[in-house]
């Protein structure tokens, strides 16, 4: 047994985990333990951010979701990494911040009451600034936080057309979508250096990891809480094979959407029906633990090109030629698959930007329905991913076993308004693409193929897809029924935090990343003091 007294225990070495070390840390006041359930992060197919596919089979929990049966019954991997960096190692470096309007929405929600920190855009503006390191000098961005964040630059001809056909079509060129105004179209920005993956382990527990009141602990997995009454008193790990105490003042976890859940549960906190029905002591009564699963649908459309694409349909010198545009440049396909992205009104009732594009010179289709994804034809692909779903799933306990996966069920179009979002997104992709200079460049639509009515609802309930974006399983709030309060305190226990995705009491417009480790160290600047 471990026995030695941390002032911080923080469990999950994710996104959110690694920026809440950095801040809990850095001036040395504080003992500071992270347990993360992975290993190193020193595989090239996490640096290289083309890797992205291998690193997602190699270092993740391996969870599957449960047949869904608003998508005919559709069960598909739900990636969460398991390294350090979380998910941050494996994902497609896509930084996001979320638009203003999504933060004002939380501080609405959780209500106007005092004595809670703030969660409006103008609370978490200081503090996204703080830790970027933004490649351009543009007003409210960060220049010298330590998370470097690039612009992509030397596009493909198609992106290059897309962004000009969506001008053509009438939606504004936005210099920079993480700015003031998110709405319109934009070159992707993305946590890299020189190409390379910036995960949250590289850029938060790098500086801090040599500190004497620092230690980074991998393999070790933690199983659940450990109590003394209703006051929080450390961990239960599973390191080798044997199972030991983490003693500590406080706990922050930062496991995630999915097993930050978990370990409430298991844990004995969350809906207590559910956690006797396992044989689990109840320790607080918390029916909204694991509800609230707030994601992405993400449909996916892909459009036959008249020009060659980063489809490798030209051979070894094509091959040579994106090969030596990375080396040289940091540049190219191999940096990013995705070159430019947009946030749009699908109708004009629409108040913000109710869908999300991904942009990418590469037709590749749905690896569930094929061994292989990158087409043998020049084409592009377009996915479109509905920002505020409506639907909403669950995460629950298998088992009392820390060994077995939950049961996570998406419930992702069980909502029709999410369905005819999407159709609605369908319908604008397609107006777009057809405005030139794009529409000079298109042989014909691939997928959907011009579907329409029922067969164009049928295709989004079979082809809807999850956006790896999991938020909401245990929300903030100042309700009865809210996990945690606003200041990320856990209701019902003293000493236990959380600070990930699973807080979020709607979800944001656009990839979750950035807006965790947003969350982490705004946590880490609460709990210590220390708001510069």
């Amino acid at each position: 047994m471990n026995l030695d007294e941390w002032d911080f225990v923080v469990v999950g070495a994710g996104s959110a985990g690694c920026s809440l070390a950095y801040q809990l840390a850095r001036d040395g006041k504080n003992k500071v333990l992270i347990l993360e359930a992975g290993g190193v992060d020193r595989s090239p197919y996490i640096r290289v951010p083309a890797g992205a596919v291998q690193a997602g089979s190699r270092f993740n929990w391996g969870y599957f979701c449960e047949p869904d049966p608003s998508r005919h019954g559709r069960r598909e991997s739900w990636s969460r990494g398991k390294v350090l960096g979380g998910s941050s190692s494996i994902n497609g470096t896509i930084y996001v911040r979320g638009a203003p309007s999504d933060f004002d929405a939380w501080a609405e929600a959780i209500g106007s009451g005092t004595g809670h920190p703030g969660w409006s855009y103008a609370d978490v503006l200081p503090i996204y600034e703080q830790i970027e390191r933004f490649d351009l000098p543009l007003e409210s961005r960060g220049r010298c936080g330590p998370l470097n964040v690039r612009t992509v630059r030397d596009v493909h001809p198609l992106t290059s057309a897309f962004l000009d056909s969506a001008q053509t079509a009438g939606y504004s060129l936005n210099p920079d979508y993480n700015g003031r105004r998110q709405e319109g179209v934009a070159l992707m920005q993305l946590t890299q250096r020189r190409g390379f993956r910036v995960s949250a382990a590289d850029a938060f527990l790098s500086p801090i990891r040599k500190l004497r009141n620092v230690k980074v602990m991998v393999c070790s997995e933690v199983e659940r809480l450990a109590f003394e009454g209703r006051r929080v008193k450390g961990v239960h790990y599973r390191q080798g094979g044997e199972v030991r105490l983490a003693s500590a003042r406080n706990v922050v976890l930062s496991a995630g959407a999915i097993n930050t859940p978990k370990l409430l549960m298991l844990s004995g906190i969350g809906n207590a029906r559910h956690l006797a029905e396992l044989g689990i002591d109840v320790m607080v009564d918390a029916p909204e633990v694991g509800r609230n699963l707030m994601e992405h649908p993400l449909i996916r459309m892909v459009f036959r090109s008249s020009i060659e694409s980063h489809n490798l349909t030209n051979g070894s010198l094509q091959k040579i030629a994106l090969a030596a545009k990375f080396g040289l440049r940091g540049q190219g396909p191999i940096a990013s698959v995705f070159e430019a992205i947009g946030f749009l009104k699908t109708s004009a009732e629409q108040k913000n930007p109710d869908i999300q594009l991904h942009f990418s010179p590469i037709g590749f289709v749905d690896r569930l329905t094929s061994p292989k994804p990158m087409l043998d034809f020049p084409s592009f692909t377009i996915l479109v991913s509905k920002n505020h779903p409506v639907s909403t799933g669950n995460v629950e306990l298998a088992s009392k076993d820390p060994g077995v996966a939950p049961k996570i069920a998406a419930n992702l179009l069980s909502d029709l308004a999410d369905i005819e979002t999407l159709s609605r997104g369908v319908r604008l992709v397609r107006k777009l693409v057809g405005q030139p200079p794009l529409s000079r460049m298109v042989q014909g639509e691939y997928i959907p193929a011009q579907a329409e009515g029922a067969a164009l609802d049928d295709y989004i309930r079979r082809n809807t897809a999850i956006a790896y974006h999991p938020v909401g399983t245990c929300r903030m709030g100042t309700d009865e029924y809210a996990v945690v309060s606003p200041d990320l305190r856990v209701v019902g226990v003293e000493n236990l935090w959380v600070a990930d995705a699973s807080i979020m009491p709607r979800h944001i417009s656009g990839n979750t990343a950035g807006a965790c480790m947003m969350i982490g160290a705004k946590l880490g600047r609460e709990l210590t003091g220390n708001r510069v």
